[in-house]
């Protein structure tokens, strides 16, 4: 079997307003995303959704001709040249849609090839940023109602407001729920982000995310040294699982989090590889974002416990892309389908009449 092109199907809709935490400017009404095909001479395609950003032809440059069941070769080429390229923005969708070619080839679904740890997982629900408390308990109510046993919060990163934030979300749950904290690398003082820590602690939150600049490894091991709470970092820093096994030396990381769709995280392959070096030191590999690749990884690795489910979902998944990602069963697990590959479902119809451009 030989790689034989690429298509890339950018589409964009609306999904209603969206913004994160001050500072990050709202992206607005409209969502955008993009369906990448790996096509190959004998019918088989790989999907995968794609951010964009990476040069087409170079993509095509490394793949066209190789044999797409050689991840691991098509990986290396990829990884090593990412020091002059923007090839670091297509290794996680393009390792993707490699996975999910070798899923349609055996006859499996991704999770089982990747190590089938599990068949299903807790998911968590974790918030878009809201205007209001209230908003944020009303959002938290119908997750509860929907199933969930966790929840991660994406707050405004105001040190006051989003303790009371915190305080009112654990009155609200209980002691049984699992709640998470998510900086978003927001807070610039060593002393703000203990102090922030201390009242995570106290309302017992599970972990503190990414809670300042996530390059500072220096600060971040001191914060790590200063607090109970464990530290679930790395999501944005470069480098892959060479950079999570250098967090986790620097003293910097309880937890590392990666995703397979993660720019310089080397998709499904550097999941795996960074699980790994984890796994080694003790370490939670958590993943990253809710697409479908990352359920898939989370059901196949074992050093890690959920799978990030973003809350509401109307503002992530694009209607024409179906996949088994939005759904959770009534005790809050989530769960691949039995099919083989990633087990998207898409309506060329939707991207049809959605679709603003497409490259190839």
């Amino acid at each position: 079997m030989k790689i034989t092109g690429i298509r890339i199907h950018h589409v964009e809709w609306e999904r209603g307003p969206y913004h994160w935490r001050d500072g990050i400017m709202p992206n607005g009404s409209t969502a955008r995303t993009a369906l990448l095909r790996i096509l190959t001479d004998e019918g088989i395609e790989g999907w995968s959704t794609y951010s964009a950003g990476a040069n087409v032809e170079e993509i095509k440059y490394q793949l066209i001709g190789e044999d797409p069941l050689n991840r691991e070769r098509i990986w290396q080429k990829f990884w090593r040249n990412l020091r002059t390229s923007s090839l670091g923005l297509a290794v996680g969708p393009v390792d993707c849609a490699l996975w999910d070619i070798a899923g349609k080839v055996q006859g499996a679904p991704v999770f089982r090839l990747l190590g089938g740890m599990r068949d299903k997982i807790p998911a968590y629900a974790s918030t878009v940023t809201l205007d209001s408390l209230a908003e944020y308990m009303a959002l938290a109510e119908t997750c509860l109602e929907k199933g969930y046993k966790a929840i991660k919060l994406h707050a405004w990163g105001r040190l006051q407001e989003d303790a009371a934030l915190c305080r009112a979300l654990r009155e609200l749950t209980g002691p049984d729920i699992v709640l998470m904290y998510d900086a978003s690398s927001m807070f610039n003082l060593f002393e703000d982000a203990v102090w922030f820590g201390r009242r995570l602690e106290e309302q017992d939150f599970y972990w503190y995310e990414e809670p300042l600049d996530h390059f500072n490894v220096t600060v971040l091991a001191r914060l790590a040294k200063e607090l109970d709470i464990p530290l679930a970092v790395a999501e944005a820093t470069h480098g892959g699982p060479w950079d999570a096994l250098a967090q986790i030396q620097a003293g910097a990381a309880d937890i590392i989090l990666t995703g397979p769709l993660d720019a310089y995280k080397g998709g499904l392959t550097g999941v795996l590889k960074t699980a790994h070096i984890c796994e080694g030191f003790g370490v939670m590999c958590a993943i990253h974002g809710g697409a479908i690749a990352h359920l898939h990884a989370a059901c196949a690795i074992y050093n890690t416990k959920y799978f990030e489910r973003l809350v509401p979902e109307t503002y992530y998944g694009p209607p024409g892309i179906h996949d088994a990602s939005i759904e959770i069963d009534s005790e809050g697990y989530a769960a691949p389908w039995d099919v083989p590959g990633l087990g998207y479902e898409v309506d060329w119809d939707w991207i049809k009449t959605h679709q603003i451009a497409e490259e190839s």
